[in-house]
C-alpha cells in the first residue's frame, strides 16, 4: 500500500466491527505497555463518535474517537494508525473526520493529549501545545494540545 487512496473510513457497525476496533486500539495503545484488555476503553464510549480506517480488503489499519467534554469543547482520544501504514495520509483522514464531527456538534475547540513522539503531526494540523499532560505508565510522555475551530452557525 503506497497511498491513502487504498484506505476508506467507516464507523463500526457490527459486533465484529466493534471487536476489531477495540482490539486494534488495545494492540496499538496498550499491549506494548503490558496493560490489560479493557484498558483501551473509558466511560465515554457510548456517547462518542468512533471511526476506523480500513484497506479495500477490510483490513483495519487505524482508529480514532471523539467525545464531548461540554457544549463548547470535544476531546480526541485513542487515535492510532498501524506503524506500517503511517505517513500515508491515513492519520490525516481520521483527524479531519473527527474534526468534522466536532464541527457538527458546534463546539469551539478540540483538545487531546498527544504522545510527545506525535506532537509534530498535530502541530502540522494547527493544534497548539497547551501544557504537559500525564505520563502514561511512567514511560510515555504526553502534551495537552488544543485547536480552536470555527463552526457554522
Amino acid at each position: 500500500m503506497n497511498s491513502d487512496s487504498n484506505v476508506y473510513l467507516a464507523c463500526p457497525q457490527t459486533e465484529s466491527d466493534w471487536d476489531q476496533y477495540y482490539q486494534l486500539r488495545w494492540e496499538l495503545l496498550r499491549k506494548g505497555w503490558q496493560q490489560p484488555v479493557g484498558s483501551e476503553r473509558d466511560e465515554h464510549e457510548v456517547n462518542a463518535f468512533h471511526i476506523t480506517a480500513k484497506t479495500k480488503d477490510n483490513f483495519l489499519v487505524g482508529v480514532g474517537r471523539i467525545h464531548l467534554i461540554n457544549r463548547s469543547c470535544a476531546q480526541i482520544r485513542y487515535m492510532a494508525v498501524k506503524k506500517e501504514h503511517q505517513r500515508q495520509g491515513i492519520g490525516k483522514k481520521l483527524l479531519i473526520t473527527l474534526e468534522t464531527q466536532a464541527c457538527d456538534w458546534k463546539v469551539s475547540s478540540i483538545i487531546l493529549n498527544a504522545r510527545d513522539s506525535h506532537i509534530g503531526f498535530y502541530l502540522s494540523h494547527q493544534y497548539e501545545c497547551v501544557e504537559p499532560a500525564d505520563t502514561l505508565y511512567g514511560l510515555i510522555k504526553h502534551t495537552k494540545m488544543r485547536k480552536n475551530i470555527i463552526t457554522a452557525i
